[in-house]
């Protein structure tokens, strides 16, 4: 019986133990984390968080572009070009909106669960 009822548990406990980069964790997520979840992330590197976008809900909020943060510099983004402006919206401090050559896009900071 004993013996069954290990069985029957084992792939329970070792499928518990595979987990993802920044799981159970709960802080924030590194460069490194981000790009192993999404090898092809459009991320950057803000103040030392990880800002990610392609999150649909993100781009259905009501922001405000507050202040202008800064710039993106050499090798703290993966896909935006360096000038591109970094805003904060006044009603969300998790969310900063970059804008390049006319257009705005959203990113979401990356936290662990």
């Amino acid at each position: 019986m004993r013996r069954y009822l290990i069985i029957l548990f084992l792939p329970a406990i070792l499928i518990g133990c595979i987990s993802s980069p920044g799981q159970n964790e709960g802080g924030l997520l590194t460069k490194e984390q981000v790009l192993k979840l999404s090898p092809v992330a459009d991320m950057f590197e803000w103040d030392g968080k990880v800002y990610k976008s392609g999150i649909d809900w993100i781009e259905e909020e009501d922001l405000t572009k507050e202040k202008q943060l800064g710039e993106i510099g050499e090798g703290m983004a993966t896909k935006l070009p360096v000038g591109a402006k970094i805003f904060a919206p006044e009603e969300r401090r998790d969310i900063l909106i970059v804008e390049h050559d006319g257009k705005e896009k959203r990113y979401l900071l990356q936290t662990g669960e």
